[in-house]
Formats: structure tokens, sequence, C-alpha cells
């Protein structure tokens, strides 16, 4: 019965005000008075605000004009005057016990009872009041114990004292005892039949505790009849209509009680908690943002708040908000929860547990306190402590289906077959439908397609008018092959919501699998057509673009598109981020991270691509910063470890790499990218034996895995053993066959001079992988550094075959093509800069392949954009020299290579230099 105990406990009635009217100070404040009695709060609040300005100290005017405030739903306000009449010398027993009340709608409970708690006043009225508040503050923080001290207290002062009345039932309502609180109602509605207070707490005990609805809506009725701006009736009222699904109705009181008191914040309260149920979860944030700034400390809106915030995956500021809530009422078992979550999905089940902990220690645990536990021992790898708990929750709890689900996943995790039965009867009997869907993911991990299939025809049952079902049907009929079937499953999908994207998508794949990449795009025009800021849509068209030969700049365009159209949205500024990455448009990439921070200061995989795109554009010492800070938000995360060794490595500083890598591995003793990252080190730091013992010591633990020979080969190629090495690569590429192991064999052999044996691995690695076009596009290269222009050509032109647009492949073949004098060069050195625009390496073959054919004045200023986007490389002015003095014109090539023989060795091509400038 907490539930009762704490619902209306922000709703303290205000004192009887009395009033009159006039032009002086003293006239306006008695006008205020008769326009109070009148009841209305408007017309007295402008004349006190008239008397203030006579009389900036008049104490009268600010207490009354405080009064008036919080009557008017304006706790804020009402403070600031409250206060300020304290400092003009109004007496405590009339300020205090309106300030509590004030206080109490802030949410500043535990100031209330450290500043009142033990303080008696001199009318016993006054303390009674001030003491009721106190009682309040108490049971807001879950102390029924104090708050019935309290109530003691204020009733000794003045027995008859209604609040402190109203308040004693509500306690006695928290002890399941009904009929003695609604008994305390009744004696004090009997003398005080408009006594709104009581005339709410009795609709709550009759709906919480009797579990009469009519009854209780009627009780909130006719507390509206006598005082139609009762804050707290209207909000019961809304409550019972959304429990009895009657929504209309309940939006129409919601709008009542904007007319009533649009500013009163329990109507930005309710408005943020009905926008929270609908998944609006952007308007929740403003609404509580907006509350928050008035009331900082106020623990039902942060908690609120911190739910938004992890609906949304924001799981950084949930836990800011969710913790502060926690600070302020360690009682809010579902903020403690929402928090354990929050700390489960970021990978820090260490952190759940211990915030679950003082819930576990108590004598009487609840069922989805003890699953949420099994869940973060789960993580840790304690697989006993999360069997008890489970086991435990699941006896607390015979009935709650979340807490038999997660026991049952447990279950099925150590091998048990009989969790699919219990994950079926769950499903059969609870009407939500996690259960359903662990059992149709069970299913299908046990390659049950049939099982999976009814499992789905339970779920539609359960949700006819949903999409889920028929888009998992379809999924499911694909696994098995049935393509004709899974189409039709997907436009049933559609047929229940037509913008339903996991279908539409589905649909645009097999779309593009039947070679019909337009009727692909269709979709997600169509979409786009009727939710023009559908981000999934523009994301989808970019990757559609991508795969269908559209040009770079084609793909970032939808990519930033998708970004302007959801900026609150993560997942198109990661796309973005990283699609510059992998361009090696390192400025543009930390331009668009820094925007993505900007939007959202605290999501972790923003913070993780910021940190990536600072390393790119070589930002060392702040990557570092950024990656610290990660790893602290998530200290279990080793991956967070490993990028912030990768930041230090560039940084130069090995000491803190290697310390931030040997972090990773205590967190995941099996991770192979912190084993890598340390014999990288070895190597580095000229300790190629420690980098060994390293390799050797993964050999022993996995002798099966590749990673530990391929590292052993690594530390040997440092060291120019070629056999050894050798010999290591060829025991990875058998445990291995992968492109980067067969690349690491040849290359080796080649350096070792074993030129026959390097060519029979290619032979034997391309006969049995004919496709694959990044051995194809190495072997290119090889064959390029080695002067076989002719066979590096034919190399590149597989690439083509299989990749016709792979930019790099046609910038090679082009420049192969001007190198011999071949026809051609110029048409695939524009095709491969239509597809990667403005890139200098590809603008130089393309001025190149213009000089070919004597358009000296286009590739003069094609060059001139190459040196532009890569100013580090003399090479390209190298070449504009030379395309200038093919033009006659000797001034600028002289200038030219003036500038590049002032680089002496620092630039290779000196005798280059030398021979163009004596040409001249």
């Amino acid at each position: 019965m907490n539930r009762i105990l704490a619902a209306a406990c922000l709703s303290v009635a205000a004192l009887s005000l009395v009033g009159c009217g006039g032009e002086s100070e003293k006239d306006l404040i008695a006008s205020a008075k008769t326009a109070l009695e009148k009841k209305d709060a408007k017309a007295a609040l402008i004349q006190l605000k008239n008397a203030i300005q006579k009389n900036p100290r008049s104490g009268d005017a600010r207490f009354l004009l405080g009064k008036t405030l919080l009557e008017s739903g304006d706790p804020v306000a009402a403070a600031v005057e409250l206060r300020k009449a304290q400092e003009l010398q109004i007496s405590d027993e009339q300020v205090l016990p309106e300030l509590a009340r004030a206080m109490l709608l802030l949410g500043e409970e535990a100031k209330i009872i450290v500043q009142y708690a033990p303080m008696r006043l001199k009318d016993d009225g006054a303390t009674a009041d001030l003491q009721t508040s106190v009682a309040v503050a108490y049971a807001v923080q879950g102390d029924p114990a104090k708050a019935r001290e309290a109530i003691d207290a204020a009733l000794k002062a003045r027995a008859t004292h209604a609040p402190a009345i109203i308040v004693q039932a509500r306690l006695k309502a928290g002890e399941a005892d009904f009929d003695g609180a609604l008994a305390l109602l009744e004696s004090v509605l009997a003398k005080e039949p408009t006594n709104e207070r009581a005339g709410v707490l009795k609709g709550e005990i009759l709906f919480g505790g009797k579990k009469d609805v009519a009854a209780a809506l009627e009780a909130y009725r006719k507390v509206l009849g006598v005082n139609p701006k009762s804050m707290a009736a209207h909000s019961a009222v809304v409550t019972l209509l959304y429990a009895q699904k009657k929504d209309g109705e309940a939006k129409a009181q919601i709008a009542e009680m904007k007319k009533v008191a649009p500013n009163h914040p329990e109507t930005l309260f309710f408005e943020a908690q009905v926008a929270f149920s609908e998944k609006n979860y952007k308007l929740t944030r403003e609404i509580t943002e907006r509350m928050l700034k008035a009331m900082p400390d106020n623990v039902r809106v942060l908690e609120l708040a911190g739910a938004a915030e992890f609906a949304q995956r924001q799981y950084a500021q949930a836990e800011t908000l969710l913790g502060k809530a926690l600070k302020g009422a360690p009682g809010l078992l579902r903020a403690r929860h929402m928090l354990a979550q929050t700390y489960l999905r970021s990978n820090q089940p260490n952190k759940a547990v211990d915030v679950l902990q003082p819930v576990l220690d108590g004598k009487q645990v609840d069922g989805a306190t003890l699953a949420l536990a099994g869940e973060a021992w789960m993580q840790m790898g304690d697989t006993k402590k999360a069997e008890a708990a489970f086991q435990a929750g699941a006896k607390a709890a015979p009935d709650d289906p979340r807490v038999r689900t997660s026991a049952a996943l447990s279950q099925l995790a150590r091998g048990d077959t009989g969790a699919i039965a219990e994950l079926e009867n769950i499903a059969a009997s609870d009407k939500g439908l996690r259960a359903d869907l662990a059992l149709i993911s069970a299913r299908l991990s046990q390659k049950d397609v049939a099982g999976a299939l009814k499992a789905i025809d339970a779920l539609e049952r359960k949700v006819p008018e949903q999409p889920l079902a028929p888009n998992l049907r379809g999924r499911v009929l694909l696994l098995k092959g049935d393509v004709a079937g899974a189409a039709k499953s997907f436009e049933a999908a559609l047929a229940k919501d037509a913008h339903f994207f996991p279908a539409i998508a589905s649909l645009a794949a097999m779309d593009l699998s039947a070679s019909k990449p337009e009727a692909a795009r269709k979709r997600f025009e169509d979409l786009l057509k009727v939710q023009p800021r559908n981000f999934q849509a523009l994301l989808a068209l970019a990757e559609l673009s991508a795969r269908s030969g559209g040009t770079p700049a084609d793909v970032l365009k939808l990519t930033r598109d998708a970004v302007k159209a959801s900026p609150a949205e993560p997942t198109p500024h990661l796309v973005l981020v990283n699609q510059l990455l992998a361009a090696g448009e390192a400025k543009d990439a930390l331009a668009a991270a820094q925007a993505a921070t900007a939007a959202l200061p605290n999501d972790l995989g923003v913070m993780e691509v910021m940190g990536r795109a600072q390393m790119a554009a070589g930002e060392g010492n702040q990557a570092v910063a950024t990656f610290k800070k990660l790893a602290a938000l998530q200290p279990s995360n080793a991956q967070n470890q490993v990028l912030l060794a990768e930041a230090h490595m560039a940084a130069k500083d090995s000491d803190n790499a290697a310390r931030a890598l040997r972090r990773a591995l205590e967190i995941k003793p099996d991770l192979q990218q912190a084993q890598r990252g340390l014999v990288a080190l070895a190597v580095m730091d000229k300790r190629p034996q420690d980098g060994l013992n390293l390799a050797r010591e993964m050999q022993k633990k996995d002798p099966k895995a590749a990673t530990g020979f391929a590292l052993e080969g690594d530390v040997e190629a440092s060291r120019r053993n070629w056999e050894p090495a050798v010999a290591a690569y060829r025991a990875a590429l058998q445990r291995a066959a992968n492109t980067d192991n067969a690349v690491r064999l040849h290359s080796t052999l080649r350096q070792a001079g074993r030129n026959a044996d390097a060519d029979k691995v290619a032979a034997d690695w391309l006969k049995a992988s004919p496709k694959d076009g990044a051995f194809l596009f190495y072997m290119g290269d090889v064959q390029m550094a080695a002067n076989d222009a002719a066979g590096a050509e034919a190399r590149y032109r597989a690439v083509l075959d299989l990749q016709p647009n792979n930019a790099l492949a046609l910038n090679n073949v082009a420049w192969l093509l001007v190198k011999q004098g071949k026809p051609g060069g110029l048409a695939m050195a524009e095709k491969a800069n239509k597809l990667f625009p403005e890139r200098g390496p590809l603008l130089d073959t393309l001025a190149a392949a213009q000089a070919s054919e004597n358009q000296l004045p286009q590739a003069i200023e094609t060059q001139l954009r190459a040196i532009a986007r890569t100013p580090g490389d003399p090479s390209f002015k190298l070449n504009l020299a030379r395309y200038y003095a093919k033009a006659g014109d000797k001034a600028k090539a002289r200038a030219e290579l003036d500038a590049l023989a002032k680089l002496g060795d620092k630039f290779g091509q000196q005798a280059e230099v030398s021979k163009l400038l004596q040409s001249l």
C-alpha cells in the first residue's frame, strides 16, 4: 500500500484566505483579500503586485502574494515571496507552514525534514500545520515510522487539525487499514464537507485499497463539484479513466486541468506522464526539463525524466537523473530498478548489483529485484549467484511473468531444454510479449523453424492488430527459403501498418536480391513522401545507393539528410562519422563528430566516434581525454580500454597504452584486440621476446586459434627472422584461411627471397578463392611495385570484374594505362574521380591522364586541386612543374622546382628536379 501512501503526498491544503480593496498599499492589500474571498486569484495577484510596486518591503503583501501563488499552483514563485516575507519580519507562525507546503511541491522533502522536524512554534495551530508537512516529507521519502511520529506531534498540538487527521488516514491506508482510514476521513468530511484533501484521499483509498473504481470516481467528482480547481482530484480522475481504457474522457479531463492551471506542477507532470505512455519521449524530455529548472530536486520528475532517457537509450543521462532521484528518495523502487537496468544495458553489472544491494539486504526482497540481480550476476559470469537469485525471485513472485521469463532464459543458457516448455507456459498465460519473443528466439537458436512459426502464430493471436507477428513470420520463412511466403507475410505486416519500417526494409532487401534496385528504392522513397523525416528510410537509401553504384558524394548527402531529419537520433550521426572516417576525410569526420556531440553530449556511441575522429585528425591528446571519459562511464567494458590504448599509442605514450591493454585483459582475459595490441607495443618498444612470450601463451591456451601464430609471425618478421615468420604464418593460415593470413604469408616469402614459393601461395589462394578482390588488389600492388605494369593492370582489372565501381582499382588502371601509353586512361580516371571526388591521389592521376591527352590547362587546374587536397606530398608539385613546362610556362615551372630543390634530401626525387630545371 506504499503507492497509496505516496500518491498525493505533494498536495497539502492551503489555509483559508481573507480579504478587502483600494489604491494605497493598505487599500491594494485589502482589495486583494476581497478578490480572494470571491475566489478571483488573478485579480488578487494583480493587486498584490501593485502593492509591492508601491512598497517592495511590504511584508504583509509579500506574505499574501506567496500564499496566493501557492494556491494558484506556482510553488516556485510562492517560495520566493514567502522567504522574502520571512526576511521582512513576518512571523514564523504565519510563514513557515505555507513555505513548507511550497517546498513539498518543489520536491524539497529532505530540506523540510532537516529544517522543520524538530521545530515547535508558539501557536499550536501553526505547529500542527508545520508538523503535518514534515510527516508528508517523511512519507514521500519512504519512512512511515517517522511520518507517524510527526503526525502524533501535530495532533498533540491540535487534535482537531484536519490536515493532520488526513495524513494520519493516509498512514493507516499505508498499513492496509482501509476501514480505519476511511473512518478518519468521514470524521473530517462530516465537519468540513468541502475539504478537498479528505475527499481526494477517500477516492484514493476506495480505488487503491477497496478496488471500488465506481465509488472512487464518485468521490473525486464530488470534490470537483465543490472545488473545480482541485488538481489532485483532476489528476485522480484522469488516472482512473485511463485505467478503464477511457482514453478520450481522460484526455478531456487533462484539457480541463490545463484550463484551470496550465503551469501547475501536477498538470505539467501529468502531461509528461501521458507523453511518456504514448512513447513521445521528446515531449516528455521537454516538459521534465522545464519542470527541473524550477524544481531540480523533485524526485518524481527526476524519475520520469530518467525513464524517458532510459527509453531512448541515453544511458549516461538516465544514470544521472535516476541516481539523483534515488539520492533524494531511496525508497523509489521503480527508479532503483531502472537504474539497475541502465547499468546492465551499458555493460556495468557490478554497478547494477551495487544499486540493488540495499533492497537485497532487506528482509523481504521482491521478485523483480532478484531477477535484475540475477541478470547482473549472469553478466559477471557468476552463474551460481545468478541461479540462486532467479530461483529466489521465482519463489518471491511465482506469478510474475518477467521474473519467470528471466529464470527460464537462465536455464536455457545452461542448456536446460526444459526451459522451452517453461517459456511456452509463460507465453500462454501472460498477456505481455517478452516470453513469446524469447520463445521464438529459443526455437530459432535450436533451428526449430516449425516451432518458431507455431510460437509466432500464438503471438499473433495476442496482438492481431499489430504488424510484429507477420513481420517475424516473414523473417523465419526467409530462413526456411520460402521467398514467396516471406513476401506475403511482409505484405501482411504492411496491411496492418503501411509505414512499418522493418517490413519495408525486408521487402526492399528481397528486391535487391532479385536485382530490382529501383523497386527497393521506390519503397523507401514512398515512405519518405509520407514521413519525410524518417531517418531509417534515408539511411536505407544511402546504403542502397552505395550498393547500387551511387557515388560516395550521393551516399554522404543522404546520410547528412538523415542527420538533419533527426538530429536527436544517434544512429545517423554515427553512420555519417564512420562513412567519413572510412573515406579518409578526417577533418570532415571530426566536424561531424563535434556536431553529434553538441546534439547528444551524453551518448556513449557518439563519444566513441568522437574519439576515433580525433585520432584520425591527429588530435591524440584530445582522443585520450575522450576515451578516458568513456572508460570511466563504462568501467566494465574492455573495448573502451582498447580504444584508450589506441589513443595513447597515437599520442606516442606506450606505457599508458600498455596499462590500458592490461586493464582490458583484466576485464576480458581472451580479448584478442588487447593481446594484439600488447604484442605490437612489444615490437614497437624493441621487446620482441615479450611479444613472442605473449603470442606463444595464446597458442597454448587455444592451439586451434590462428591469432597466436599470426602474432608470432609478426614478431619474427619485425626482426627479419623470415623462416620462423613463414612457419608461423603458415600455421595461422592452416587454422584460419582468410585474406589477411594469406597476404602475410605471401609478403614474408617474398621478403625472404622465396619468390617461387610466394607465387605458389598466390596461385593456390586464388584457385581456392578466385573472387577475393582484396587479395587481387594486393597482388596488383605487388606487381606495380615490381614495375610489372602489364601484370598489375591485369590484377586490377580482375578486381574491376568483381567490383566495377572500385574507385581505387579504376584509378590504378588509369595510371598504368597512362604510364604504358595506352588509350582509355582518361575515361577511367574521370570515373574514379566521380566515385571519389576531390581526393588528392585520384586527382593526381586524372591530371596525368589529361596531360597525356594534351589537355594541359585542365591538367594544371586538376593538379592544383590535388595539391590543395594533399599539400604535404611534394611529388604532386613536381608533376605540376612538368605540366607547366609542357605548357610552355617556364616561370611557373621554375618556381615550383626551386621550392622543391630547397627541400634537399627531404624529397627523394631531387635528380628529377635537377633534370627538369636543366631542361628549362
